[in-house]
């Protein structure tokens, strides 16, 4: 059991909790958010070591609103999710702060190697 916690920013409630079940049996604590505003308020209420961070959402996009989350947050390590999975969104995403970025559909493989890469300690 770890003692971190994690932030879901989506407006796909599915992809919440698919994410939220694998971080589960990992032993991250999650909680999720469906815009960037309801995101930005979990954010200010508790701290979080990682963020999955939706590109697409109703109030916003998630990679212009990296750059400002990182440097507000900067130990938090921050992964970009998103169905529109480009070289151009990957590297956008990297150069804004972004330590990976996972397209959709999401898979536990994928959503596991990265935290293996970004969170050593982890035995996963």
């Amino acid at each position: 059991m770890t003692n971190l916690k994690a932030l879901i920013i989506d407006d796909e409630i599915d992809i919440c909790v698919l994410l939220s079940g694998i971080l589960k049996q990992i032993g991250i604590n999650t909680s999720f958010a469906v815009s960037l505003n309801e995101g930005r308020k979990f954010l200010d209420e508790k701290a979080y070591e990682i963020l999955f961070l939706d590109n697409n959402l109703p109030d916003g996009s998630g990679l212009e609103h990296l750059p400002r989350i990182n440097q507000e947050y900067p130990g938090m390590k921050i992964i970009m999710i998103s169905a529109y999975d480009g070289d151009k969104e990957r590297e956008s995403a990297k150069q804004n702060g972004a330590v990976d970025f996972i397209g959709k559909p999401l898979s536990g493989r994928a959503i596991r190697s990265s935290l293996q890469n970004h969170f050593t300690s982890l035995n996963l």
